[in-house]
Formats: structure tokens, sequence, C-alpha cells
């Protein structure tokens, strides 16, 4: 298990360094748990604006990832910034395929989380696989190299995020970063947790669903808390946690998703960060942020906190390209919210809802109708849109003018999560 070198003791007031694809969530979080957020991040949605106390918009398109150049002019801006004794770094997704870049940030600053080395062992298959199977926990058939036969298998693209990149092994055509896994039924569950070195306390379990789109069968679509379990599984799925987290040395808050099969939980991967679900987690009583630093900084772990009712969240799509009007009134269960006049993409993320209820069926139901009620409100755009450039077309025909043409290519579109 490799040596925690723990960082100075968190006061209870400081600032937090978030560098993330999408920080907002992790801004949220931090707001809540009493500490100033400076944020990067590649999105720049309205309400990360709002809630961190500065921010800086990553440069480049998101398909190249985090660049260390940009990312430490951005965080050492930031850092001159801070309001308060700045504690460290807090990072979200983005790093699963380059966590050289965390040993860089730790050069200049304390990473409130897991090393370098912990994260490529983690988001390494041969490593994460072999460990799992020295360690006897559960996990589906995997093979580095392609099946013989292709039937019943998924390719995974290596440090992949998100479930796009997962496709049926048969359209997988490069195998260069690809590994491949035997596809299996059940229901897909994650369960989030904190460690701190050694050992690991589960804080709840969550059930996930995907939002299926051409080419990406498998793409995230929400989730919604508790999940229902058996004393069994959820027996099963805490001693691989458990096991994993010494085997590792996992630190912090992190995730590990599971597919149920009958009696017994799969292990998939673990995400050794906070994750997509800190919003159906959060609570007042005890913020999840702090519990993250208590893990960090103190070795402490909490005791198994008390989460009423239920609560969901999910991921809207476009159905088309979209232009977010200047005078969108946002709801307040409206989460990632993108700038005015913003053009997103089709089938590119648009923002996140969320829903709380008595009962885990009661905030799915309310989630999926608040989709469908943000879809309607959608369609309206794109009419509004529409009409505006017939408008401008028989204007600029009358001109004797022509309209320019716009790509989906061009600045400006939204990118994946």
């Amino acid at each position: 298990m490799p040596k925690i070198s723990r960082p100075r003791r968190a006061p209870r007031r400081g600032t937090l360094l978030i560098a993330a694809i999408s920080g907002r969530a992790l801004a949220r979080a931090a707001a809540d748990a009493g500490l100033d957020a400076l944020v990067a991040d590649f999105f720049a949605d309205t309400d990360t604006h709002a809630i961190a106390v500065a921010y800086r918009k990553l440069p480049g398109a998101l398909s190249r990832g985090f660049q260390w150049a940009s990312l430490a002019r951005a965080l050492d801006a930031l850092a001159k910034q801070a309001p308060s004794p700045l504690l460290g770094v807090i990072y979200g997704s983005g790093f699963e395929d380059r966590p050289a870049l965390l040993d860089q940030i730790a050069k200049r600053w304390p990473v409130l989380g897991n090393d370098a080395k912990t994260v490529a062992h983690i988001k390494s298959p041969d490593t994460f696989f072999a460990t799992l199977d020295r360690l006897a926990i559960p996990h589906p058939a995997t093979m580095m190299e392609r099946p013989a036969r292709d039937a019943g298998w998924i390719a995974k693209r290596r440090c992949g995020a998100g479930g796009s990149h997962v496709v049926p092994s048969r359209l997988q055509k490069s195998a260069s970063d690809i590994y491949f896994q035997a596809l299996m039924e059940g229901r897909t569950v994650s369960a989030l947790f904190v460690a701190d070195g050694s050992r690991s306390r589960i804080l709840g379990f969550s059930e996930q669903w995907t939002a299926p789109a051409p080419g990406r069968l498998w793409r995230y679509g929400g989730a919604v808390r508790p999940a229902v379990l058996s004393a069994s599984v959820e027996a099963a799925a805490t001693e691989s946690i458990a096991k994993a987290t010494k085997a590792f040395g996992l630190t912090g808050l992190a995730s590990a998703d599971f597919i149920v099969s009958g009696n017994t939980p799969y292990l998939l991967e673990i995400n050794p960060r906070p994750g997509a679900t800190l919003d159906i987690f959060a609570t007042a009583a005890k913020p999840l942020l702090r519990l993250h630093l208590d893990a960090v900084m103190d070795g402490k772990l909490p005791r198994i906190p008390s989460l009423d009712g239920a609560a969901a969240s999910a991921v809207v799509y476009a159905p088309k390209r979209v232009i977010v009007p200047c005078n969108m009134n946002w709801p307040s269960w409206a989460a990632d919210l993108p700038k005015p006049g913003e053009r997103i993409d089709k089938q590119r993320p648009i923002c996140t809802l969320l829903a709380r209820a008595g009962t885990r069926g009661r905030a799915k139901r309310l989630v999926e109708a608040r989709t469908a009620s943000l879809l309607a409100k959608i369609q309206e755009w794109s009419k509004g849109e529409e009409s505006e450039q017939e408008e401008r077309r028989e204007r600029n025909a009358r001109q004797g003018t022509a309209e320019p043409q716009r790509s989906g290519r061009a600045t400006g579109a939204r990118p994946h999560r």
C-alpha cells in the first residue's frame, strides 16, 4: 500500500483550486462546505461563474484534453486571486488519460486527492483487472486483445469516461488504446465512498441509466439514489471496495461502478476522484467536500451518513442544433447552464437537471418529467431560430446578399462533458 503524505489540516475557511472538464459540481460542493472555489474548466457555464470566486475557461478543443501550458497558466492566475488560505487542488474528470499532469500540479500546490501513480494504476485496465483477479473481486471477463469472436463483447477506450466511448466489439476497428469486455446483462449501480488510504466508508449507492444515441449506445443518461439492493449484494460491493481501497491506497471521495447480475456485483471501474453523483448525494448535514478533506488531510472517515428521501439527476442532450435564447429563464432545478447565445450541436449536452422526492421512483419520474418539459422548450427555441433564419434569408434575398453558412465545428459548439 502506498504511503500517504497528508497536507496540513484544513481550516474552517479556505480556497480550493478546481480543475476539471466541467467544474460546476465541484464548485457547488465547495460552496456547500463553506470554501471558496477557483475554477478552471472547458465549459464556462453561467452557474459556475455565479458560484466560483474566480474562473478561467481553458482554451483549445476539448478533444485535445488538458494541456499543461494552458492549465498551468490558468491555475497560476487563479491562485493569485485566492481570498482565503489556499488549500490545494481538487481535480475532477479529464486526468484519467494523463495522470502525469497531477505530478506537475503537485510541484506547485498540494493535490487534495489520489496522486498520479494511483490514478495511473486504477485507470490502466492491465493493472486494474489483474489486481481484481488477485483480490478475488468479481468483474466481467476482460481482454487486452480482440476476442476471436466479437459476439457478446464490447470495446472500451482506455481511460474513457461517460459511456460514449463504449461500442460493440465488431464496430471497433482500431485497437491501439482499446480493451475488450464481455457484455453482461444487469443493472448499473454506482457506489460513492470516501477512503483514508487503507479503509473506506460507503456513503450511498445509486442506479444509473443510459441515454443512447447513434454510435453511442451506452452514453451516460443520469442516476438516482438510493439504489435498491439486497443485503448480500450491498455487502459484496462494500467488501470489493474495501479490498480495492487497501490495494490501491485510495484516498478521498471516489466512486465504483458495478453491473449487478443475479446476486453478484461485478466491478467495472473505479473513479478515484469526486464524480458525477455529487449532486444527488449532497447533504447540508455534512458537506461532501468536508468529508473529502477530512479523509485526505486528517485521515478521518465519517460515520455512515443518514440521507433523507431520494434524488435524481439527468443530462439533457440536444435533439438537434440549438442556440440558447438570450432571455432564457432557467428553472432552479437546472444546472451546468450554457451561456445565452451559445450554440449547442446535435447530441451535445445542454445542461443537467436535478430532482428530489420522497422515494427513488418519484425522484426519477420527476427528473424525467422535467427533461420532457425542457425538451419541449428546446423545440420552441428551434422554431424561433428557424423563423429568424427564414426572415434573414428573405431579407438577404431582397438585398441581394447571401447568408453566411454556420458549421457545427465552429468555435462555440458545446462539447461533451
